[in-house]
């Protein structure tokens, strides 16, 4: 059943795409994001779903579009100076499986063409929320369920990712912390009132489903968005008595495994072996980047089993923290950190070019945010206010993961180039009636954007 479901799927996808490039674009990240052929068990397994939306999308591009316009912004050319030197350092890499380690970036290639489509293809507020409905009916949605289960298991069912890179219960927790924001956008700007409470329900669900990933890192991501939408809301006071009353309470119908986990974090630099572990990992990233701080090791260069064997004995003294010597049957563990990822896969240039994407995009965010606000184009606000939030989330709890390469994180830029070129229409109010539609929308929503909104 899965199957047909999917044959169906990429038939209508493949129809609408080619018609509307857009569509193309949310089909191509709810796959990437989903992984549906990972759901299906028979034929459908074989199919190239992404392969086969891409080219459509781009065929669509070429031929149906009909004003194409390509604008290098300083985003723009950030990531693909990114590009370029992954490209670079693949060439110099360290790993023993060159044939993998190329195929890793074929891989990465694939997200940043879906970075620069984004910026090709996505041009008004219609095609923008397209995009982000399909990112949370990917992402939200499967947390949503997994969250139902947890309930209904009362809080014995592990919450773990299906979709490839974000099988990882810690990473599906980044993930769900970083759509939390677009799922709230969503609320603000949504008209009917059915899917709005629909919205409400999937809120609950996801910061929930949070909480049943037993994640910690989740959970402290968690609790950074709470305080951001604290500091942002008109009603401090009152979340602030809320909170007072009501975390108690719910504290303790968590479960006490769950409890546990989370106490754990005081004493997880002494005891926990999975905390020991990513110690590990940073300390020999960080040795590959010395010595070789122009190109790093390569894609996962800290998972190399030679890489790894070669620097494990130095790494109890090395660095201001001391930690006990790796044991001899310890397999080689994922950097866990997306900072001391890029920097022993790409060295420290790699690092400086990375932290400078994640910073211009932010940069450029806020200033998108206020001069939505400044304009009166509530959603142009909000949607630049939630994105903020994503990037805020992903920079901190990307300190416990290994997704420096997910494809969210590069549709989020992409999304923030185009906000960015969508400016200077938004100042002169001339994009597609926004004053018109913004003033409309905002008294039926003002509840929600008073609580929300800065």
């Amino acid at each position: 059943m899965r199957d047909l479901f999917l044959v169906g799927f990429l038939f209508v996808a493949i129809y609408y795409s080619f018609k509307r490039p857009y569509i193309g674009m949310a089909a191509w990240v709810w796959i990437a994001l989903t992984a549906p052929a990972e759901w299906a068990f028979g034929f459908s397994q074989d199919f190239r779903l992404n392969l086969t939306i891409v080219l459509v999308t781009a065929l669509s591009w070429l031929f149906v579009t009909k004003h194409k316009s390509f604008q290098m912004t300083t985003l723009s050319f950030w990531v693909m100076l990114f590009g370029i030197w992954t490209l670079i350092t693949t060439g110099f890499h360290l790993n023993s499986d060159s044939d993998w380690i190329w195929g890793y970036w074929n891989q990465f290639l694939k997200i940043m063409a879906l970075f620069f489509f984004i910026t090709l293809t996505l041009t008004k507020r219609l095609h923008i929320d397209t995009f982000i409905w399909a990112i949370v009916l990917s992402i939200s949605a499967y947390a949503g369920m997994e969250a139902v289960k947890f309930v209904l298991s009362g809080g014995s069912h592990r919450i773990t990712g299906r979709a490839g890179i974000i099988a990882d219960r810690n990473d599906l927790a980044v993930a769900i912390n970083m759509c939390i924001p677009l799922v709230i956008y969503l609320i603000q700007v949504t008209k009917h009132k059915l899917v709005r409470q629909g919205l409400w329900v999937l809120l609950l669900l996801n910061i929930l489903s949070i909480i049943g990933t037993f994640s910690r890192g989740g959970f402290i991501g968690l609790s950074v968005l709470a305080f951001a939408f604290w500091l942002k809301s008109n009603r401090k006071l009152v979340w602030a008595l809320v909170a007072v009353i009501m975390l108690p309470v719910a504290y303790q119908y968590t479960p006490e495994d769950w409890r546990e986990r989370q106490s754990s974090v005081r004493t997880a630099a002494q005891e926990d072996n999975s905390f020991i572990g990513r110690i590990w990992a940073w300390k020999i990233s960080t040795m590959i980047a010395l010595d070789n701080p122009v190109t790093g090791g390569g894609f996962r260069a800290v998972s190399e089993p030679t890489l790894w064997n070669y620097y494990a004995p130095l790494t109890p003294e090395f660095g201001p923290v001391y930690s006990k010597p790796i044991p001899d049957n310890i397999r080689p563990k994922a950097a866990h950190n997306i900072y001391f990822q890029v920097l022993g896969d790409h060295g420290f240039v790699g690092l400086f070019i990375f932290l400078m994407m994640l910073l211009i995009a932010l940069l450029n965010n806020m200033k998108n945010a206020r001069i939505g606000k400044k304009n009166g184009v509530y959603w142009y606000h909000q949607l630049s206010n939630a994105m903020t939030l994503s990037l805020v989330g992903y920079g901190i709890t990307g300190m416990n993961v290994s997704l420096a390469y997910f494809d969210l994180i590069y549709a989020i830029m992409g999304l923030v180039v185009v906000m960015t070129l969508l400016r200077q229409k938004i100042i002169a109010g001339q994009s597609d009636g926004i004053k018109k539609q913004s003033t409309s929308a905002e008294p039926k929503d003002s509840r929600v954007a008073g609580e929300h909104a800065g």
